[in-house]
């Protein structure tokens, strides 16, 4: 498979974890935690998104 399939899935593994760690702690009806989970994983995957893309111009990356 290629590398950055791989870091891919992981970023979005690390959103899905966190966006569920931080509603967890939410004392908020369910489907004001549903819609902080969505809001949460999006703003984290775009996050990374960003920094991954940002390391890749950089030329940290090309090793991958």
């Amino acid at each position: 498979m290629d590398i950055m399939i791989v870091i891919l899935l992981v970023v979005i593994l690390i959103s899905t974890v966190m966006s569920w760690l931080i509603v967890r702690l939410k004392p908020v009806e369910k489907p004001v935690k549903i819609m902080l989970f969505v809001l949460y994983f999006w703003g984290l995957l775009f996050v990374q998104v960003i920094i991954f893309s940002i390391l890749y111009q950089l030329g940290l990356l090309d090793t991958l």
